[in-house]
């Protein structure tokens, strides 16, 4: 009721307003009727610069409205971009993460590697004697060194080989016999070796249906592949226990090392933990710190593309005319009040030209043209406020799901780190396990020495003392008998 009543006295304000306004006019009408031809020519004179200058304005104002357009478009355009490009931005970090963690894994499988081969763990004490001793050919490689055999092979390959893995591979037989004699010199030991010039030929045998051959599983340098082709050209590895039955006195593996079927045995059983892990050390360095090169790439290029991506965010940024569209908004209102001033202008001078009876007609009609105007303007304003709601919903939605990406993405990082630390502990577990037991087995190995020192020494001193009593019982004999002697003597003379 309250509006309705304030609503009533405005209309009547207004109507007041609005006869005061036209008895004034009628007032002066009256008193200026005189002055109507004078004016009329100084008002068209206005009008003519009225629609000059209103051209001009308008002509303004719609450059203005495309440059808005424009920037309006490119602005839209480039915060798309900015999205996309933080999202790939997102997704190149989680790549860029998980490419991190293959290159510590080579990283800390490499480290380990080298400082097997480096404290040449698993070795005889006669072979870490002579590896780095410089009296003899110490870069002789051991045939453990030398031969790299395919990653899911290892275990069936090393179950043939396993005998001759800590053999030193030499040219000839005197830079074997040199070493045999620095090792009997220094008490370190025996040793095994291959002679490089003694493996000149090799007789093939036929391959078993169902296998493919060892040689081809392996890869070793060009002058060892003699003493390769003695050690594996009868070699075959089958897929399953087929290949068994018709092996024709070769040599035939299982895969992943159950078997190994000789020409008149057979070996298996379980596959252990370390089998095939102390062949192809060298190589299998070698091919890891290629790899690790390899991946310090893939992580460099990936770094440089976050940096790429990161650069184009700033520069889309950069690209953002907020400030730019925010002026030319202010321009187009500037000049769209200036058309409208010029506009009003003319149509009051249009209105002065006619006579003082219509004037109120026409001061109504530019009511009417002023509210449709207004009513107009308010529907652009009501369209725009709608826009601007369906964009906050928008952003609401983008952040809602940010923050949900975002919190799965901790989530994530939260247990790769937790199995990453289990993973760790578990790795220096069996680290130290296989040194216990590295530990044990040399004890065992120092043990069964002494025991066959002390059983040799044990036989020289029964041999002694079966000695001493022969000796003893002859030197007993000897003086029964000159006993005898100086007795019969003693009678003769007496």
């Amino acid at each position: 009721m309250r509006r309705e009543n304030q609503a009533i006295q405005r209309n009547q304000f207004e109507a007041e307003k609005k006869v005061a306004v036209a008895d004034t006019s009628i007032q002066n009408l009256q008193r200026t009727i005189a002055q109507i031809q004078e004016e009329k020519n100084q008002r068209q004179a206005q009008l003519q610069q009225l629609e000059a200058d209103k051209k001009i304005k308008e002509e303004e104002l719609q450059d203005k409205k495309t440059s808005l357009q424009q920037l309006q478009d490119q602005h839209e355009f480039t915060k798309e971009q900015i999205l996309q490009t933080q999202s790939l931005l997102e997704g190149l970090r989680v790549t860029l993460a998980e490419e991190n963690r293959k290159l510590d894994s080579k990283k800390n499988e490499h480290d380990l590697l080298k400082s097997l081969i480096d404290s040449m763990e698993g070795y005889p004490e006669s072979v870490k004697f002579l590896h780095k001793n410089p009296n003899w050919n110490h870069e002789a490689p051991l045939l453990s060194d030398i031969i790299y055999v395919k990653e899911e092979y290892r275990a069936a390959v090393e179950n043939v080989l396993e005998p001759y893995l800590n053999y030193y591979v030499v040219n000839n037989l005197e830079e074997g016999l040199q070493a045999i004699h620095l090792l009997d010199d220094n008490k370190k030991g025996k040793a095994n070796f291959f002679l490089q010039d003694k493996f000149t030929s090799f007789d093939a045998m036929h391959q078993p249906e169902g296998t493919i051959p060892a040689l081809d599983v392996v890869e070793i340098d060009g002058k060892y592949s003699n003493l390769a082709k003695h050690l594996l050209g009868n070699v075959f590895i089958a897929e399953n226990e087929e290949a068994l039955r018709n092996s024709n006195g070769a040599v035939v593996l299982e895969k992943t090392g159950k078997y190994v079927k000789g020409k008149y045995s057979l070996t298996g059983g379980s596959v252990g933990l370390f089998e095939g892990k102390k062949i192809g050390r060298a190589k299998n360095l070698e091919k890891l710190i290629e790899e690790i090169k390899a991946q310090e790439i893939v992580v460099s290029e990936l770094k440089a593309t976050i940096n790429t991506r990161q650069n184009e965010v700033v520069a889309f940024n950069e690209q953002l005319k907020e400030n730019a569209i925010k002026q030319i908004q202010q321009d187009i209102n500037n000049l769209t009040n200036h058309v409208f001033s010029l506009q009003n202008k003319t149509e009051n001078l249009v209105h002065l030209e006619e006579t003082s009876t219509k004037r109120v007609e026409d001061l109504q009609e530019q009511l009417e043209a002023n509210h449709d105007a207004i009513s107009s303007t308010r529907d652009e304003l009501d369209k725009f406020n709608t826009q601007l709601e369906e964009l906050g919903e928008r952003v609401q939605l983008i952040e809602q799901d940010y923050a949900a990406a975002e919190q799965e993405y901790n989530f994530a990082t939260a247990t790769f780190n937790d199995s990453n630390l289990q993973f760790t502990k578990q790795q220096s577990k069996v680290s130290a396990l296989k040194q216990e037991f590295d530990f044990k087995s040399n004890q065992l190995n120092s043990l069964k020495v002494e025991i066959e020192t002390s059983s040799a020494q044990l036989n020289e001193a029964s041999g002694s003392i079966t000695e001493t009593a022969a000796t003893l019982s002859e030197l007993e004999a000897l003086v029964i008998t000159l006993l005898h002697t100086k007795d019969e003597e003693e009678k003769k003379e007496s």
